[in-house]
């Protein structure tokens, strides 16, 4: 539960983390260790890594996280989305991570792969993120799957410290257009609320390029009875081109217009330029304004991230 205890302490913050993710077709994971590496003089004091974005089934992220824990001392953070896998098959990959010391979850719904749904019997899987929050809870406590598939079957006490997802701008399945934004807001706060209310211990965002949109998110939060530290996700770009992968209805990510603009009229360097002083202003906004901590979505590469976090030493 190292990094559940790392934010429940205000004399922690900021806390700096640094998102992985698994190589793709069986490619060595050495850059990846190597972008770990290079980050850790500069103050990042977690690294987190995916199970597989937008459905991918890439493999290796239980081991990805325990090569970088004991190589370089740090915590580490393992993803765990509910996407095909059984309830059964996430109580076995979370007595193997148990076993392995990992003992850091962020439970997510996370993505089905395309063009499957229901591909799990409705009736062996968790619906939402909160399910998943709810198993892990009760592995703390000792009650593991039983014959009939409820916590009845006492068992070794796991101590896995849970983080939840949230999304400043709304996750894509709680947006209704015919809703307007502020009712759709309040549809995901629900969804947020109800994975703490169950256990979760911190909340992450989904990337965001205007703090604004983090202090709505954080408000609207706290309203609704929130009271666990909101983390911001931050992507340190480099480039129209990369911020344009994430941005669309699809993951419901926007870009301020200012910035589009200055990015649409200028060279690859200049873009460069204009990447690092937004992020590091973005950066210093947020915790300006009190965030616990900054998640860097650092897409395994160490320089754009060493870069804004250089300048906070500045």
């Amino acid at each position: 539960m190292e990094v559940a205890a790392l934010y429940a302490e205000p004399k922690n913050w900021p806390v700096f983390s640094a998102e992985t993710f698994p190589t793709e077709n069986w490619r060595s994971i050495d850059p990846v260790l190597k972008a770990v590496e290079e980050l850790l003089p500069h103050g990042i004091r977690v690294v987190t890594t995916t199970w597989g974005a937008l459905g991918s089934p890439r493999a290796g992220t239980p081991s990805i996280s325990r090569i970088i824990r004991e190589r370089f001392g740090i915590p580490t953070v393992v993803h765990l989305n509910i996407q095909g896998k059984t309830r059964q098959d996430l109580e076995g990959i979370l007595r193997g991570l148990h076993l392995d010391g990992l003992h850091n979850i962020l439970a997510l719904g996370g993505d089905p792969p395309v063009g499957r749904k229901d591909y799990v019997p409705a009736q062996l899987r968790h619906r939402y993120g909160s399910d998943l929050v709810n198993q892990i809870v009760n592995l703390n406590r000792g009650r593991w799957l039983g014959p009939d598939g409820e916590y009845t079957r006492d068992g070794v006490k796991t101590n896995f410290g849970i983080g939840v997802a949230g999304f400043p701008e709304v996750h894509p399945s709680d947006y209704r257009e015919s809703d307007g934004f502020e009712a759709s807001l309040k549809r995901h706060i629900g969804h947020v609320k109800a994975k703490v209310d169950a256990g979760g211990q911190y909340v992450v965002t989904q990337m965001l390029f205007d703090a604004e949109l983090y202090l709505r998110f954080r408000d609207a939060a706290t309203r609704a009875g929130i009271g666990v530290p909101i983390v911001p996700g931050v992507i340190p770009f480099v480039s129209r081109n990369q911020v344009a992968r994430f941005v669309g209805p699809e993951l419901r990510i926007s870009v301020p217009r200012a910035l589009e603009e200055a990015l649409r009229g200028a060279g690859e360097a200049e873009q460069g330029r204009i990447a690092d002083e937004h992020t590091g202003a973005l950066v210093e906004k947020l915790l300006e304004a009190g965030a616990p901590g900054i998640h860097f979505y650092s897409m395994n590469q160490s320089a754009p991230t060493i870069r804004v976090l250089k300048r906070l030493g500045d």
